[in-house]
């Protein structure tokens, strides 16, 4: 995963491979949960303690993002990427953003592999950002998934 925070001058990006992914039968939902901790800058303008000041990681140590996955739809039969609008639901200080993007998925036996990218604005969620970073921030936040995969090792 990575995020990008688009600044006045440079954008600032962080990412990580270790979000872990695990899809809920019950609410047909892919679960995302990525340890702030774990997200890294991806370029020498990104301060380290940067993203972990913006998401306030010692009280909220976890982003966690859940997409609308259709398993019986993904798995008709059908090997082929395909691209639905999905509901997405991103936890973010403790504030939910609901949203429907566009996500793609690659079915395979007993696993799917998904990619999806959306923006956010740090006003429109009202997250409390440090002072510090006001004045070099836009407020635009972008989130990349690329190539997540759930793996269902039951049925191995």
């Amino acid at each position: 995963m990575q995020i990008s925070l688009e600044g006045e001058r440079s954008t600032y990006d962080f990412q990580s491979t270790k979000m872990l992914v695990r899809y809920d039968e019950n609410t047909r939902k892919i679960e995302c949960l990525l340890p702030i901790e774990n997200l890294l800058p991806a370029n020498d303008s990104s301060p380290v303690a940067m993203v972990q000041d913006i998401f306030f990681a010692s009280r909220y140590p976890e982003l966690y993002i859940e997409v609308e996955a259709p398993i019986e739809q993904l798995n008709a039969g059908k090997r082929n990427r395909q691209t639905l609008n999905s509901r997405v639901f991103i936890n973010i200080q403790g504030i939910i953003k609901e949203m429907v993007i566009p996500v793609t998925f690659t079915p395979d036996r007993n696993t799917i592999t998904f990619s999806t990218s959306f923006e956010l604005m740090l006003q429109d969620l009202r997250l409390r950002v440090p002072a510090r970073y006001t004045s070099r921030l836009t407020g635009r936040m972008l989130f990349t998934i690329h190539s997540a995969r759930w793996a269902d090792i039951r049925n191995r």
